[in-house]
């Protein structure tokens, strides 16, 4: 198509006749600003009209629309004057039908020279017509052609079939995409070409003794400008540039955060520590090595902005062959025995205290007391955790917090101590929470029981259970601004249940072996 013959349209006044006029002798007038400004609006008004008269016959023209029938009838019926042309086709003296049933095998055949590329770097993406499904406005086109000279004032439509005869009137169809397909191959493009931001980055430093980061600063990323690529690929359409060659704009990209605020947002917001060298029972070697190895695998552990963190889930199966040694640990409720990973509910209590003190951002999804207080914490805010990663007890909490929460965990066998520090987000300037536990009614076991074993030799008997008093508590959660004391908020009420005692003493043969342990 050529697309000389498209873009040609109703001739400028030439500068030499302008000047002719301006100066042809005649005495100028002064102009009436208001009556000048009049004259514009009117014309503004007429173009408007006709522009909606054309859309509302087209999309309306078998609609009955009382005094409007001499329109509709040249849309229905008529021909087009002497002097049109569409798309370098003279529809003179043709039926609306006959103009369509002409320029539409042109337009098809134009359709397929549609070949437009998009190039990045050293890739190209090339779009044919079939690939953006393009359509046409060719119906508008012809009802538009049509009704000019036709659908105006009396002086308008005197006015265009006076340039008809003149210069004659190009009409020019428009080609445009199917926006949902073309945008799902620009992203397609965005895809290949976007290189995101890379966020500066805060790395716990697991091998030094206390809390300590290395950072690593942000770079700069480029997307695609998705929206502006397919306004070019659309203009290029609507002007006939069926090969135009587009390089796409690429807008940057910054990092969400800076370096610096990283590093206001990876401070101490939390600690709690727990001692385990009050009893030798507490000091086991085993119970302190499972003690070691969980702390070893919970320090440097990040959990981002609105994560949930499952303490079971991070720690894994606890068992003797995955390296977690036999150590006691409390089971059906009223007793110890020896279990692979005996003692890491230390770890646990120390680290849901330290998310307490962490404020009401950190929220507590799951969390379990023991059957009976234990001695490194106050009554009530022990956590257990127990059985397996899927169906087992575990601590579990979520960060809501402004920034990623950093845990930090350490044991220190010399000092019988482990402590867990948070860091992330810190609290405002001054504050600190502290947690604590009060006993509010003590309950007392029931008269201890004595069981029959036949399978023990008579004359042998063993404290097979513990009588334990019971608990009812009030856990409380402090705030301090600048070390005094400002408020404090009831958190919960735990019960622990009393625990009868238990003796069993052997009936049976003097001769059997006494039980070992």
């Amino acid at each position: 198509m050529d697309n000389r013959t498209r873009n040609r349209s109703s001739r400028p006044v030439s500068a030499d006749t302008a000047a002719d006029m301006n100066h042809s002798g005649r005495r100028k007038r002064k102009k009436n600003p208001y009556k000048a400004l009049s004259r514009k609006l009117f014309a503004l008004a007429a173009v408007l009209i006709a522009a909606l008269a054309v859309v509302f016959f087209i999309r309306f023209r078998h609609t009955h629309i009382p005094g409007e029938k001499k329109l509709r009838s040249y849309l229905d019926e008529g021909t087009y004057l002497s002097g049109i042309v569409i798309n370098g086709k003279n529809v003179s003296g043709m039926t609306l039908d006959e103009a369509r049933s002409a320029i539409s095998p042109m337009l098809a055949e134009t359709a397929k020279e549609v070949n437009i590329g998009v190039s990045y770097g050293s890739s190209l993406w090339l779009f044919t017509g079939a690939d953006m499904k393009v359509s046409t406005d060719l119906e508008y086109v012809l009802a538009q052609a049509m009704l000019y000279g036709r659908g105006d004032t009396a002086a308008a439509n005197s006015k265009a079939k006076k340039e008809l005869k003149e210069l004659g009137k190009e009409f020019a169809v428009s080609f445009s995409p199917d926006v949902a397909s073309l945008k799902n191959q620009i992203a397609n493009i965005a895809a290949s070409v976007d290189t995101p931001a890379v966020e500066p980055s805060a790395e716990a430093n697991i091998w030094a003794s206390t809390p300590a980061f290395n950072y690593h600063e942000g770079e700069d990323g480029h997307v695609l400008d998705q929206e502006a690529l397919l306004a070019s690929i659309t203009a290029a359409l609507s002007e006939g540039n069926f090969q135009a060659l587009i390089k796409p704009e690429l807008v940057t990209q910054a990092p969400s955060h800076s370096l610096d605020w990283l590093k206001e947002n990876t401070q101490l917001r939390a600690t709690w520590q727990t001692d385990f060298g009050s009893s030798s029972s507490l000091r086991n070697a085993n119970r302190v090595g499972n003690i070691q190895k969980a702390t070893t695998l919970l320090n440097g552990c990040k959990i981002e902005v609105g994560e949930e963190f499952n303490f079971n889930g991070f720690i894994g199966p606890r068992t003797e062959s995955g390296g977690w040694p036999l150590a006691p640990g409390i089971v059906n409720g009223n007793t110890y025995e020896m279990q692979a990973g005996g003692g890491i509910c230390q770890v646990s209590t120390t680290l849901y205290n330290a998310l307490l003190c962490g404020g009401s951002e950190i929220e507590i999804t799951e969390r379990y007391h023991h059957s009976w207080p234990s001695s490194y914490a106050d009554i009530g805010l022990d956590s257990t955790v127990t059985g397996s990663v899927e169906s087992g007890k575990s601590l579990n909490f979520i960060n809501n917090t402004g920034a990623p929460l950093y845990i930090f965990a350490y044991c220190d066998q010399s000092n019988h101590t482990m402590t867990i520090y948070l860091y992330g987000e810190p609290l405002p300037q001054g504050v600190t929470y502290k947690t604590r536990g009060e006993v509010k009614e003590t309950i007392e076991p029931a008269e201890t029981v004595t069981e029959e074993n036949p399978e023990w030799p008579m004359g042998y008997q063993e404290k097979t259970v513990t009588a334990r008093k019971g608990y009812k508590s009030e856990v409380f959660r402090d705030k301090y601004v600048n070390g005094t004391l400002d408020s404090s908020e009831l958190l919960y009420t735990d019960s622990y249940r009393a625990v009868q005692g238990k003796i069993t003493i052997g009936t049976g043969d003097p001769s059997l072996p006494k039980p070992t342990a």
